[in-house]
């Protein structure tokens, strides 16, 4: 028994991120024994009402997993987690499922009014090294910068859950500034763009929302947004009010956009207002973008709200469509002129399998963008799908580099 070796015992704390960088760092394109990193973040959740026995929970969960699977365990820091594991196309599944099996049993134990509202995209994400380490990289030392800003600070703002005086106050920031001023603050655009195979990008129009990074900045300095619930949806439907209130002044010629809006937002005093003289084509030039999981949940409503919209000429969108839900629902029956389609991690792999649908749709004269585009795998993607429209940070900066 002598000669028989003991198995390690690994530490519930993990390793750094500054070694798991500097391991990246040091592989050179070479041959590896891990070939996917996975990143966990938990940052999704209102941690703030989290308590001890959640984070021995979470520790003990990477542990086994790293123990089950064969994996190294990287603490990047309280809320954010890393494992560098083998995957194959045997183990694909089984990794990312159990992974997933696992956080979400511990979201429904300690957050159980959080489970339906978790982007799991956000939640656990697979980069490929063996394609995207330099991204890996890349994310790794924006990390470090960041935890190393934060560390500069002299005191951390205690961070509290989202509450009704909160929503008040955007409205009398609103109130005091007036709406060219919230315009100019609040409001954000982003081009929605055509990219055919070869060419440069062409922007097509813009989407106007209010800018959360904006909000943070101005209003909720020390409130955590994600994790709201409820309360965070009566904030999106106050934003649309305040939206449309100050959009002749972030549009005033009404030029080519879409705006996105929930549906119950139609049937505010502020849409009223919005469509004014009740025109015929009081909405052109208008798309309204309406969530896909918004649609469904209040159908009757949405129904009545695009007959109004299409009545005066205007466009329908349905947003946030996830890859996993392409073809789940009819955008023909909906009326859709337009389906907007998230470019999120592992899109690459999941969009090739719905092309029939996709193909049905731009037949059927629906526009398919791939919305949140982040890098040219996108966009390659895209075209052999049969999609040329594109948003996202990418198309931005390719739109810049056409300008200089």
């Amino acid at each position: 028994m002598g000669g028989t070796k003991v198995p390690e015992v690994p530490s519930d704390r993990g390793e750094s991120a500054s070694e798991l960088l500097r391991l990246l760092k040091g592989w050179d394109g070479q041959p590896q024994e891990y070939n996917t990193l996975l990143l966990i973040s938990l940052s999704v959740l209102p941690l703030h009402d989290a308590d001890d026995s959640f984070w021995t929970e979470i520790n003990k969960t990477m542990v086994a997993y790293r123990l089950r699977h064969h994996t190294r365990y990287f603490n990047l820091s309280k809320p954010d987690r890393a494992m560098l594991a083998k995957m194959s196309e045997y183990n694909h599944v089984s990794l990312i499922t159990d992974a997933k099996v696992e956080l979400l049993r511990l979201v429904q134990q300690y957050f159980p009014e959080q489970f339906g509202n978790i982007d799991q995209s956000r939640l656990l994400r697979a980069i490929d090294l063996r394609f995207k380490l330099p991204n890996a990289i890349r994310f790794l030392e924006r990390y470090e910068e960041q935890a190393l800003e934060m560390e500069s600070q002299p005191t951390a703002i205690r961070m509290r859950r989202l509450s009704e005086q909160d929503i008040e106050r955007v409205v009398e920031v609103n109130q005091q500034i007036g709406n060219a001023a919230f315009a100019k603050v609040f409001i954000r655009h982003q081009k929605i763009a055509s990219i055919q195979p070869g060419m440069p990008a062409d922007d097509v129009m813009h989407e106007y929302f209010v800018g959360m990074d904006a909000l943070k900045k101005h209003v909720f300095m020390d409130v955590e947004l994600r994790g709201s619930g409820n309360l965070f949806n009566q904030l999106t439907i106050t934003l649309d009010r305040l939206l449309l209130d100050a959009f002749g002044n972030a549009n005033p010629e009404r030029a080519k956009c879409s705006i996105n809006l929930n549906v119950e937002s139609v049937f505010s005093r502020a849409f009223e207002a919005f469509l004014g003289d009740s025109s015929s084509n009081a909405f052109s030039n208008l798309a309204f973008e309406f969530r896909q999981a918004n649609v469904l949940q209040h159908y009757d409503e949405y129904e009545v709200a695009a007959n109004l919209i299409t009545s005066r000429n205007g466009s329908l969108a349905v947003d946030a469509v996830f890859p996993e839900t392409v073809g789940i629902v009819n955008m023909r029956r909906l009326g859709a002129n337009m389906t907007k389609i998230f470019w999120r991690q592992g899109a690459e792999l999941i969009l090739p399998r719905f092309r029939r649908e996709i193909e049905a749709m731009l037949k059927s004269g629906i526009v398919v963008v791939l919305a949140r585009v982040d890098d040219d795998l996108g966009i390659e993607i895209g075209h052999d799908l049969g999609i040329t429209m594109f948003q996202g940070f990418r198309v931005d900066e390719m739109l810049r580099q056409r300008d200089t």
